[in-house]
Order: C-alpha cells, then sequence, then structure tokens
C-alpha cells in the first residue's frame, strides 16, 4: 500500500491528517495488540504476555531505527520491502488465527480444570513475532512521516500525533477489558472475523506492492479489483469496520452482573427493570457510536483530494507528429494531449489503434529540475485508467499510488508507461507511429 505521508505536503490536505493517518493505520495493530492479550488472559497463557509486550518494545526500537538508517541513506523504504512486510505479518496472523480455532476447542475443559497450559519456545516466539511486525509493519513509515512533518511544518503535528497513539491505545485497552466479560464462543467468534479482515486487507496490500516491483505479475483487470482495496478510500472504510466490530463487542457484553434467579415479587421485578434499562443504554450507546463512525468515515472520505485531471487538449497529427510547447508543459501543472481527429480522408492515424477506436492520451508534467516529462496516460499495472495531479505529485486513478514526476519516463509499476519524443528548440516532439505503439490499451 502506497503512502503519500512519505512525500511533501500536498495542498489541500485533510485537516488533523497526522491525526487521521496514525489512528487509521495503527488501529489494526492496537486491536490485534489487544486480541492477543485477551486471549492470552481467557487461556491461562499469562507467561506469554511478556513476549507480547518485548515485541511491542522491539518493533518501537526498530521503527525508530530503521527510520534514521533511510534518512542517513536519503532513501526510501521500498515497495519490495512494504510487500514482505505484509506477506510476512499475514502469515504471522494466519497462524495466530488458526491456532485460536484450534485451541478453542478444548479450552473450556482446560479453564474449568484451572490448567496452565504448557508453553514451548514455539509459542513464545510466534507471540513475539507476530507482535513485531504487526507494530514494525506501519511503524517504520509512520516514524519517517512524523520525523519530516514536524520539521517541516509546527510542532502541532506533535500533538496530533500524541492524541493518536493514546487512541489506538484507548481502543486497545478497551477492547481487552470488554473481551474478559465476553463468553468465549462469542469472543472467537468476533476477534475472528476481526483477524480475517486485518489479514485480507494485509494480502491484498502485499500484492500491491510487490507487483510494484515485478515480483507479482498482475494484468490490468487483475489491478481492478486489486487496486480499488488499497487507495486510502479503502483503507478507511475498514477501519470504520474494525470500530463498528469493537462497538458490538461492548454492545454483546454484560454492563452489569444482574441476577434473577432465585428471586421472586417486587425483587425480580426491579432485577428485570434493571435489565431493560442496560438493554436500552446499550441500544442508546451503540447507535449513538454508529453515528459517530459513519460521520467518521464519511468526512474523512470526503475530505480526500481528488486530485486534478485536466481535459485533454486536442492536438495536430499533421506530418506525422505532434508538437507541443515545452514552455507550457513545464509550468507545473498536469497536462494531457489526444489527437484532434482533424485527419485526412482515407487517412489513418496509429493514435487511433488497430481498429481506428482508440485514442491515445499523452500527458506531460514538470520534473524538480524545471523540464518537462512526457509519458503515455496509462500504466502497465492498471492500463488507461490515467493520472491526476495532487500537489506536486502524480497519483493513480485506479490504485492512488504516488508517482514522483522526476520518475516519469523509468519503466515498471505504476509508474506512466516510457514514450519516445525529442525536443526540437522551445517544441516537444512525438511520432503519432511512436504514440501508436500503445494505442489499443486506450480502446
Amino acid at each position: 500500500m502506497h503512502y503519500k505521508i512519505l512525500g511533501k505536503p500536498n495542498n489541500g490536505e485533510i485537516m488533523f491528517e497526522t491525526l487521521t493517518i496514525t489512528l487509521r493505520e495503527g488501529i489494526e495493530a492496537a486491536l490485534v495488540i489487544g486480541i492477543i492479550l485477551a486471549y492470552l488472559g481467557k487461556t491461562n497463557k499469562e507467561a506469554l504476555k511478556k513476549y507480547v509486550y518485548a515485541g511491542i518494545i522491539a518493533a518501537i526500537v526498530g521503527s525508530i531505527a530503521t527510520a534514521i538508517v533511510i534518512q542517513m541513506l536519503k532513501t526510501q523504504w521500498s515497495d519490495f520491502m512494504g510487500g514482505l512486510m505484509y506477506f510476512i505479518t499475514a502469515f504471522f496472523l494466519v497462524t495466530m488465527l488458526l491456532w485460536m480455532q484450534h485451541t478453542s476447542k478444548h479450552i473450556r475443559q482446560d479453564i474449568e480444570q484451572n490448567m496452565e497450559s504448557a508453553l514451548s519456545k514455539w509459542q513464545a516466539l510466534g507471540v513475539f513475532a507476530l507482535t513485531f511486525f504487526m507494530i514494525y509493519r506501519e511503524g517504520a513509515e509512520i516514524v519517517l512521516f512524523l520525523s519530516t512533518t514536524i520539521t517541516k511544518t509546527n510542532s502541532f503535528v506533535a500533538l496530533e500525533a500524541t492524541v493518536g497513539f493514546a487512541l489506538e491505545t484507548l481502543f486497545g485497552y478497551l477492547f481487552i477489558k470488554g473481551s474478559l466479560k465476553m463468553n468465549l464462543g462469542r469472543f472467537f467468534k468476533i476477534t475472528g472475523v476481526m483477524l480475517a479482515i486485518i489479514i485480507f486487507q494485509l494480502i491484498v496490500g502485499g500484492i500491491h506492492e510487490l507487483s510494484e516491483v515485478g515480483v507479482i505479475t498482475l494484468n490490468p483487470f487483475g489491478m481492478s479489483i486489486i487496486g480499488p482495496l488499497v487507495k486510502d478510500s479503502a483503507s478507511i472504510v475498514f477501519t470504520g469496520i474494525l470500530l463498528g466490530f469493537l462497538v458490538v463487542l461492548f454492545v454483546m457484553v454484560p454492563w452489569k452482573q444482574i441476577k434473577t434467579d432465585g428471586i421472586e415479587g417486587i425483587e425480580k421485578r426491579k432485577a428485570l427493570g434493571a435489565m431493560r434499562k442496560e438493554r436500552n443504554r446499550k441500544i442508546t450507546v451503540g447507535i449513538v457510536a454508529a453515528f459517530i463512525i459513519f460521520a467518521f468515515v464519511s468526512t474523512q472520505i470526503s475530505a480526500l483530494p481528488s486530485g486534478v485531471d485536466p481535459k485533454p487538449e486536442k492536438m495536430s497529427t499533421a506530418g506525422g507528429a505532434i508538437k507541443i510547447s515545452a514552455a507550457s508543459a513545464s509550468d507545473g501543472n498536469l497536462h494531457k494531449y489526444v489527437c484532434d481527429m482533424q485527419h485526412a480522408a482515407g487517412e489513418a492515424c496509429p493514435m487511433h489503434g488497430s481498429n481506428g477506436k482508440a485514442n491515445v492520451r499523452i500527458l506531460a508534467m514538470t520534473k524538480s529540475d524545471g523540464s518537462a516529462a512526457v509519458a503515455y496516460d496509462a500504466c502497465a499495472l492498471c492500463g488507461a485508467a490515467g493520472y491526476v495531479q495532487e500537489g506536486e505529485q502524480l497519483i493513480c486513478k485506479r490504485c492512488g499510488a504516488p508517482i514522483n514526476p522526476d520518475t516519469i519516463g523509468e519503466a515498471g509499476g505504476c509508474n506512466p508507461i516510457p514514450l519516445k519524443y525529442t525536443v526540437a528548440g522551445d517544441e516537444i516532439v512525438i511520432k503519432t507511429d511512436d504514440a501508436g505503439e500503445k494505442a489499443d490499451l486506450f480502446k
């Protein structure tokens, strides 16, 4: 999954973006850690909790160390490392889910007999590894983001980040406290579904990241499925779903222990009245919480920058070439160009593809050195979905991948497909035969 947080802040960014990012990216980790601790507490494996805490500390230290090394080397968190972290974390989450399902079959008897399950070095290593990778997966990128924004903007960002981390911790704590009152059957069902959702996110994100570096091959159809699932809007929706499960947990657990067995008359009526009041409070809290979550999701999605998608300029292809003013294409804005369709009778234009129904789109955008970069408005992964401009970056319209304009012309991943062109004086010249090589993508 790509993060625009590693680049320069874009115009029109989300208000309280730091709070949103730290909360959104950390809620999964907080809830998974909460599930682990709650599970260990409910299954008489208290001795394993120290490995959870050790994993948390190791992940925080590792995230900070990684961010420092990346900044010292003046490089970036690579797509390959991001994809690898996704799949490693997904692997340990799957093993945890299978472990929970296996253990749940006989854990009731163990608890009733007050038996402490035997601990093995593999269980300890698994708990430590899962905790470590769950936090480290996002930790390094979040630390990089914070180190950049705190120095480049203002110290209020640090307060936003602190609030975000505090809310994550609160969610994890509330999950643990609430799950202690829940019966085992419901606990395993709810946590199982939550883990399945997170595993799905991790696998989808990992596939996208590794497809960017060519480790996994995806065609445009495959990316049409994967792409929307890794966009910021999808991440916000998944966060809302996880928060919704947290609300379900608190609605389902008993807030007060109200007994009606063995009592009669007025005392029983009082007890039944108390139960009705608790049920009504739960319904009220559930409705309010659902409204708040819906408001959070909808406002965050609506606040996402939509980007600028300029209307393609119609250009003459007379003489078998398109000529673009280098000055106009170097004004800092994204420009797009198509054929003006003004052909002589019977003339075939390569830009319209083999069946004559395509219309190649060409983009141009300014590089950091002030020169114009030219390419197809399409990529090998997402096809002719095209790009929009957000601040100084190109953003893929299908998967939301951020593209540095300085990399336009480099093949691979979600980068725009390179296009041959020459600069003659103050004009950028593109032969229609060269532009027509990928015309069938634009059918």
